[in-house]
């Protein structure tokens, strides 16, 4: 079997992203390093939904999530559920990597 090494802001990675699947024993499919313009960050933005990009954005801004889920019309609560699973999505550990992230990765 193929190894890959995939690699996302300047990590890489051993499992893919989307299924969570070891690169070095399974080939998933979802990533490729054959494939031309195939980028693996690009992927990722694409699976945010666009409520958890608003949320993204708004935490790039600094935002508590009291302020986040003033402005959505959400409750505080659900926001802490999009955090939880972007950051799932993501592979960041905290709202700093995320803020970082985005800075990197998102149109402002």
């Amino acid at each position: 079997m193929a190894s890959h090494n995939i690699r996302l802001d300047g990590e890489t990675l051993k499992n893919c992203p989307r299924c969570g699947q070891d690169y070095n024993q399974v080939t998933c499919g979802h990533y490729s390093t054959d494939a031309p313009g195939n980028d693996p960050a690009a992927m990722v933005r694409r699976e945010l939904s666009f409520r958890e990009r608003q949320v993204v954005k708004l935490v790039r801004q600094a935002k508590a999530n009291k302020e986040i889920a003033y402005e959505l019309h959400l409750a505080e609560g659900t926001i802490k559920e999009y955090l939880f699973t972007i950051f799932k999505k993501l592979g960041v550990k905290n709202r700093t990597e995320l803020a970082l992230w985005a800075a990197e990765n998102l149109p402002a």
